[in-house]
């Protein structure tokens, strides 16, 4: 049995689940249907959708040692018992060492990994870009799998790549991840909407409203009446707005991925210290600009952002070579990667 534990909502956003449902869609390929299970209800009808079994804990996301007798119960009933035949891949922030270490007494664990903390799992994956320069510790965490080449991509990003440099920048993404706790989006799209050069531009802004949002409709009352600005909700097909757009400003999670896998000039930011070293890791090795710590100086974030987008407007030798840095960086088989990986432990 294979299962799947993550969670989304407002305090955290949903790149844990999203990452996780294309592990899981890979699995499926390989006719593996894992169960996933989370806490609340708040991500159970998007895991749902994509056709995925959910069992909900009923417990806080934040205290996971809670749920140890929970699991143990689960694979009990739906098991014969409790051994290592069964795989949990876990993908939380609110891990611990004993957390896990209880959960290897009931099957083979793996764990996404951003931060270079070693744990007691069988597999341990950190498919950022700054993953391979960290160091784990063998004696605890048995096997990795680093880098970029284990990104898991969405399906819509693993086909059909097509993406050509325009001449003249007519259409600029805005994304902020899933909940945008600090409405970063309005920050961005009012600077750059009074921002004179950027004025003549004539440049239509496509705000992307996650689903976690709580500043959707305060988004409506500020731009429905402004033709420059396009808000998206509940997008379904991400890739084909990405597509329309000359530039993507976004934090640096999992977007930052599939903006690099089409080749979409990039400009970058983060809110926490889990997307700092992507942020700064992106900016050494690649030219996209890093535009800093929006949660630790909003102010000082926009204003490069706005210098960002400008150095795009006038520079297409700029973000042609912005093209072909991302396009280097991943090439959509991380998931299939990952989902082999997790069969192999029962073998």
């Amino acid at each position: 049995m294979y299962i799947i534990r993550a969670d989304g909502n407002t305090a955290i956003g949903m790149g844990h689940v999203m990452r996780c449902l294309s592990i899981a869609d890979a699995m499926k390929d390989r006719n593996i249907e894992p169960v996933f299970m989370t806490a609340d209800n708040d991500c159970v009808a998007m895991i749902g959708d994509r056709g995925f079994e959910v069992c909900v804990l009923g417990t806080d996301y934040r205290d996971m040692e809670s749920e140890l007798p929970l699991i143990r119960e689960f694979l009990r009933q739906r098991t014969k018992d409790v051994d290592a035949s069964s795989v949990i891949l876990v993908d939380s922030y609110q891990v611990t060492s004993k957390y896990y270490e209880e959960l290897r007494t009931m099957a083979k664990v793996a764990c996404l990994e951003d931060m270079g903390q070693s744990y007691p799992v069988d597999l341990l994956v950190n498919y950022n870009i700054y993953g391979p320069k960290l160091v784990y510790d063998n004696k605890i965490t048995r096997a990795t799998l680093l880098g970029t080449g284990y990104q898991p991509l969405r399906r819509e990003f693993q086909q059909d790549m097509q993406y050509d440099i325009k001449d003249k920048i007519t259409d600029v993404m805005i994304t902020t991840g899933g909940s945008d706790p600090y409405f970063a989006a309005r920050a961005f799209t009012d600077t750059f909407l009074s921002e004179k050069e950027l004025e003549k531009s004539q440049i239509r802004y496509h705000i992307i409203s996650g689903p976690f949002n709580t500043h959707g409709e305060e988004l409506h009352k500020l731009y429905d009446e402004n033709p420059w600005v396009e808000i998206h909700e509940h997008v379904t097909c991400m890739k084909e707005i990405m597509k329309q757009c000359d530039v993507v400003l976004s934090a640096t999670g999992s977007t930052i991925y599939e903006v690099s896998a089409l080749g979409v000039p990039l400009i970058a930011f983060y809110f926490a210290e889990n997307q700092r070293q992507g942020a700064e890791m992106l900016s050494d090795i690649t030219r996209v600009i890093n535009c800093g710590n929006y949660a630790d100086d909003a102010e000082q974030t926009v204003r490069n952002a706005v210098k960002a987008l400008l150095k795009c407007v006038k520079d297409k030798e700029y973000r042609e070579t912005l093209y072909h840095e991302e396009r280097s960086l991943v090439d959509g088989q991380g998931a299939a990667r990952i989902a082999q990986a997790l069969i192999d432990l029962t073998k």
